[in-house]
């Protein structure tokens, strides 16, 4: 019988025992926890089916501002793409994992003509996508955000945003709000231990999840484990990562990239964002007199999710969350 992995074990990576993590070891962690989540859409979508907290807040805040048209960034599988073109909006749907593009393919293909010729569907980064004409609403829902993990890369996301709205138009997102009793978690212990069936296979699994800090980067590297509950077959480990914002620094972000917040909520109900708040929920609207142009931003974009708007290597460092499974990431 082969032997088991330290993570086929539950246990956190070697690398915990032997201080720093590398800029490589860190690179990869962190571009593998970008992909790595969406790789099943099917699994995905069996995981998230019960959020809808979200979808009425941006299915509200489509209707309230009048959108005509919508701009989806990370889009998924269309868990908010679809109910926002049932409602009568035209949505460009932009995402950049292929199955979660082959699952919203998909979905459309089966929705009502009529509902159907609402939604296009664009394949696309957050940093440099390309989709023609103007909107009056963008949106990226469910953490999608967190997968911007240096300064350079909101930089070049929000020049992207702001290139693509009309001059009275605005930027809806949601990211957590970072609970440090959470990131500080033991990374040795799994957590959150979950029994589900498989939407695939329909074999009884366990779900749980680890995860390690970097609060120089302040990125957490996730991990998330598939236990078959019959012990037969290996434990599939997911990685997942992301990017944590804390309030005064979003807003800052926002308004050097051109941004001013005019609605900040801690849900998805409207309540003021507060400290016992598990989300910031951001309404931003734009500031031309903050406005940096194109070139003014090119020094600070980096095409690697792993450095510095400086240019400098970002240091790996031994980290140290996920919240509730429910509340990770994206569509």
């Amino acid at each position: 019988m082969a032997k088991r992995t330290r993570e086929q074990k539950g246990l956190a990576p070697r690398a915990l025992d032997s201080g720093p993590l590398s800029n490589e070891l860190v690179d990869d962690l962190v571009d593998a926890g970008s992909k790595e989540h969406y790789s099943d859409a099917a699994l995905y979508d069996h995981e998230y089916r019960r959020r809808r907290a979200d979808v009425s807040f941006y299915r509200a805040l489509a209707k309230q501002r009048g959108a005509g048209r919508v701009l989806e960034l990370g889009a998924g599988s269309g868990r908010v793409t679809i109910p926002l073109a049932r409602d009568g909006h035209e949505v460009v749907a932009v995402d950049r994992s292929p199955a979660m593009l082959a699952r919203l393919r998909a979905r459309v293909a089966a929705l009502p003509p009529a509902v159907a010729r609402r939604i296009t569907v664009v394949e696309g980064d957050l940093r440099d996508f390309d989709v023609p004409g103007k909107f009056p609403l963008a949106i990226a829902a469910f953490n999608v955000v967190e997968h911007l993990y240096t300064r350079g890369e909101v930089a070049a996301f929000l020049a992207r945003v702001r290139a693509r709205l009309v001059p009275t138009g605005a930027l809806a997102f949601d990211v957590q709000m970072p609970d440090l009793a959470w990131l500080v978690r033991d990374p040795w212990k799994r957590w959150a231990r979950t029994r589900f069936k498989d939407p695939t296979t329909g074999r009884i699994t366990y779900y749980s999840t680890n995860h390690e800090y970097d609060p120089v980067g302040q990125i957490a590297l996730i991990r998330l484990y598939y236990e078959p509950a019959d012990g037969a077959g290996p434990i599939r480990i997911v990685k997942l990562s992301q990017r944590k914002f804390f309030p005064a620094e979003l807003e800052a972000l926002l308004a050097y990239n051109g941004f001013r917040v005019s609605e900040r909520y801690g849900d998805f109900g409207f309540r003021p964002l507060d400290a016992g708040a598990e989300s910031q929920v951001i309404v931003a609207i734009l500031d031309e007199k903050m406005a940096f142009s194109d070139e003014d931003l090119a020094p600070v974009r980096s095409s690697s999710r792993n450095e510095l708007s400086t240019g400098i290597p970002r240091r790996g460092t031994s980290p140290r969350r996920r919240r509730r499974r429910s509340s990770t990431r994206k569509k």
